[in-house]
Order: structure tokens, then C-alpha cells, then sequence
């Protein structure tokens, strides 16, 4: 029987790909996606572990969609992901009304699980599969003109405070061929731009052939405007990598590559691989190649045993490197995880909490002198759609990923067009599309909106 799904995704854009590939796959078994939870009968929340306060959060919403399984009776929820993974059976045993629980390693299992679910059955799949890449399934795209490809699954750096190799496993990375063959089938299908993702895409083989290989072959699909990745690791980040980011016009300029720390110190209690100094390295090696590239990282502050002057180390490093966008977070206790075994040295959460502060001003201040510095000047956007606020208006993405919203109309959306920036309101820019695109090709003129 055929049945109305609804998926609920939370944390990184790998669950945003996996909320894709179990669309993919319930599509295939003749069910339907809906876009709200309430003309669903099967409810799923994709979820993420990273921190604690995710963790919560997405434990808070499905007692929250419970109320759908209330008024309905044959209304079916189920929980997916990280957290489905760590938690498994206690899921079932904490919650009566979650019917089943699916981790990463097993979606392909969603069709057989609702048949048993149908049948009165509470179900757990969590184990972990070496061998599923998911190669052979397509994905449900959520969006029609940006694709997200998982080239791989799983990690293998342990770093201590982390999750991820508990809940998704040890890494294992698709083929070369089969990734390409999804690029093209995505562009084919609409897609101006492609992002590559992995816990760390920089370690990805296949066969003897590593992630600079993979880059190239992607940038060469015919029709791929755009091509991002994301996450790299600082060791593993190569002069061969910068080469192929610096001579292909569509690998975008703009590289996320977290640090976690800048102190030493707090980076061998991490097992982050990499020092400050070889993490400086790398950024140095970019910008002599790609001049104009944009950087984000990721931060953790309040780490166990984290000093001032540890802290200190990081805000210099955040002064000096002078990143586009920072996401600097708590440190957050991880079941599994060494760092949680850790009692020395822990840090005041009010200290903490400070140290983000500080941080977080530190990177609004930065980041609003990059933004302002585009205003006057003009922008390739990748149109999405409807801006969320203003008729008349739309939004798309800059290469180096910032969201600008502009009058026009549904004519633009999925073009890549030239935009001129007149202002800078908090993070986003606000512009004009110009009189051509550059083909040439006439864009209407479109007058002002006001407001």
C-alpha cells in the first residue's frame, strides 16, 4: 500500500543527503513524499548527534510530532540517523510511541521496515555495514538546482571529542565512476551546482586514486557550473588539492576547513593530527594559489583543560587568518568519545559560555567587513527561489556561499546571474540583477520593490 512519508532532517548536509537517498528509496517503493506532518502517515526524523543540545533537540521534536500519531491511529514515527544509532533499542524503550528506529547503515531496509511496522511490529535496524555505500540508489532531491553527493561514509580520525565513527562507522569511500555517473545524472536533472560530501572528503580513495582525482573528473561533467566540498581535514589538505581548486574555473573559491583549536596543547588533547602552525601552513598555501578564496571553520571552546591562554591561542589564530564565517561552538560531552572520560581541567560553563562570546564578536565583526566590502560591486548568483520574506523578491547564493536577495521573477530561478550589491542587511546582501547575463542573453528589466 502505498503511503505518504514525511522527513524531518536536522544537523550537517550529510543528513540532508540521507534524507535524500531514503526519499529516494521510498519513492522507489511507490510511496509519497509530503511537505507537512500532518497529511502523513509515516513520520521520520533524521537526527544528529554532534552535540548533546542536538541531541535533545531532536528527542524534543518527536515527543512533539507524537500529537500526529494521537489524532490519528494509523499514523506510523520513526527516528533515523545519529541519534538512531546511539541510542537504538533504549529509543523504543524510552518512547513508546516511536514505532521504529533506522541507522545510517541501513535505509536501504526503509521499505521492509514499514511493511513489519504495518504488521504491529516495533523495529530497530542500527547495525553498521562495511560493505553499504549506497551506490547503486538515487536519491529524492530536496532541491532542484544544487545537488549534495555523499562521496563517502564514516571516519577514521577518532578525534576524541567526536561522535561520528560510533554512529556512522569506519570510512569507506564510493567509486570514482559511480559518483561521476550521479554528477551527470544530477545535472541532467537541473542541478547547476554539485557539493561532494564526507566527514573528511580529503581522505577519499578509490582504487589508488585519491580526492583530487575525484574533483577533477567532477569538474570536467559538462554542464556543472559549480562545484563545492565539504569537510576537509587540516592533515590531509594537499598542494595537489590547491592546484585543482586554483585551475578549474567551476570549483568554487571558497574552502571550510576546521581548526578546532588554536592551541597546540588543546589540539593534541583533541587528536586533531595537525599543530597551529601546520594548520597556518595550509591556509598560507591557499591564498598564494586562490588569492580571492573564502574561508570558514569550525571552532571548539571550553574544551577539557582549556586554559586562557589556550583560548588566547585561538582568538589570535581567528585575528590572523580572518575567516568569511566561524561556527564556534561548546564543547559538548559525547557518549563513547574520550574526551567525555576527561574530569581534569573542565571548564566553568559560564567561562566557556564567555569565551564563545568573545569569539563570536571577534567573527561578526570580520565577517560583516567582508560582506560590506562586496557592496558596490557585483555578484554571480545561483537563483534558488522565492526570497521568504518580500513578493517580488528572490535569493540565491554567491560563489562564495552568501545568500543575496533581489526583485525578479520565477523567469531567473535556476539561472546563474550577474547581481549588483547596493546594501548589507545583517548577513545577507540585498542587490539588482544587471541588464545581461553573461551570455548575453537580455534579463527584464524588473523595478525596486520598496522596503
Amino acid at each position: 500500500m502505498a503511503l505518504r512519508f514525511y522527513i524531518e532532517t536536522y544537523g550537517c548536509q550529510m543528513n540532508v543527503a540521507d534524507t535524500e537517498l531514503m526519499g529516494g528509496i521510498l519513492d522507489r517503493g511507490g510511496h509519497v513524499r509530503v511537505e507537512e506532518p500532518g497529511e502523513a502517515d509515516v513520520l521520520i526524523v533524521n537526527t544528529c548527534a554532534i552535540r548533546d543540545h542536538a541531541e535533545q533537540r531532536v528527542i524534543g521534536r518527536i515527543g512533539e510530532l507524537n500529537r500526529h500519531k494521537l489524532e490519528r491511529a494509523n499514523v506510523r514515527l520513526g527516528v533515523a540517523g545519529c541519534v538512531a544509532k546511539e541510542l537504538g533499542q533504549e529509543l523504543l524503550d524510552r518512547a513508546s510511541y516511536v514505532d521504529f528506529v533506522v541507522g545510517p547503515d541501513s535505509y536501504r531496509h526503509l521499505p521492509e521496515i514499514l511493511d513489519r511496522v504495518g504488521d504491529g511490529d516495533r523495529v530497530v535496524y542500527d547495525r553498521f555495514n562495511r560493505s553499504e555505500g549506497y551506490e547503486d540508489l538515487e536519491p529524492l532531491r530536496l532541491e532542484r538546482f544544487a545537488a549534495w553527493i555523499t562521496i563517502m561514509r564514516g571516519c577514521d580520525k577518532f578525534c576524541s571529542y567526536c561522535i561520528v565513527p560510533f554512529t556512522r562507522g569506519r570510512e569507506k569511500c564510493r567509486s570514482l565512476e559511480g559518483i561521476v555517473a550521479e554528477v551527470c545524472r544530477a545535472v541532467e536533472g537541473g542541478a547547476k551546482e554539485v557539493t561532494l560530501l564526507g566527514q573528511n572528503v580529503n581522505s577519499y580513495r578509490d582504487a589508488g586514486r585519491d580526492f583530487p582525482e575525484l574533483l577533477e573528473a567532477v569538474a570536467a561533467v559538462e554542464g556543472l557550473a559549480r562545484l563545492r566540498f565539504t569537510t576537509s581535514h587540516p592533515w590531509d589538505f594537499t598542494e595537489r588539492l590547491v592546484e585543482v581548486i586554483a585551475s578549474h574555473d567551476n570549483v568554487m573559491k571558497h574552502v571550510h576547513l576546521p581548526v578546532q583549536s588554536g592551541s597546540d596543547r588543546i589540539l593534541a588533547r583533541m587528536r586533531r593530527e595537525h599543530t597551529a602552525a601546520w594548520y597556518r601552513e595550509r591556509i598560507d598555501m591557499l591564498r598564494r594559489a586562490v588569492p580571492d578564496c573564502a574561508l570558514s571553520t569550525d571552532i571548539i571552546v571550553g574544551f577539557p583543560g582549556e586554559t586562557e591562554a589556550d583560548f588566547r591561542a585561538t582568538y589570535e589564530l581567528m585575528e590572523d587568518v580572518r575567516y568569511n564565517s566561524a561556527y564556534v561552538f561548546l564543547y559538548s560531552p559525547r557518549p563513547h568519545t574520550p574526551a567525555a572520560e576527561l574530569t581534569e581541567g573542565r571548564v566553568p560553563r559560564a567561562v566557556a559560555v564567555e569565551r564563545l562570546e568573545a569569539l563570536n564578536g571577534l567573527q561578526r565583526a570580520i565577517g560583516a567587513s567582508y560582506l560590506m566590502a562586496k557592496v558596490g560591486g557585483t555578484e554571480e548568483v545561483l537563483v534558488q527561489g522565492p526570497a521568504r520574506r518580500g513578493e517580488g523578491r528572490l535569493t540565491g547564493w554567491t560563489e562564495h556561499r552568501e545568500t543575496v536577495v533581489f526583485p525578479g521573477g520565477s523567469a531567473m530561478v535556476g539561472r546563474i546571474l550577474p547581481v549588483e550589491i547596493e546594501a548589507l542587511a545583517g548577513i545577507t546582501l540585498h542587490g539588482r540583477p544587471t541588464r545581461a547575463v553573461p551570455d548575453g542573453r537580455p534579463v527584464l528589466e524588473i523595478p525596486v520593490l520598496a522596503g
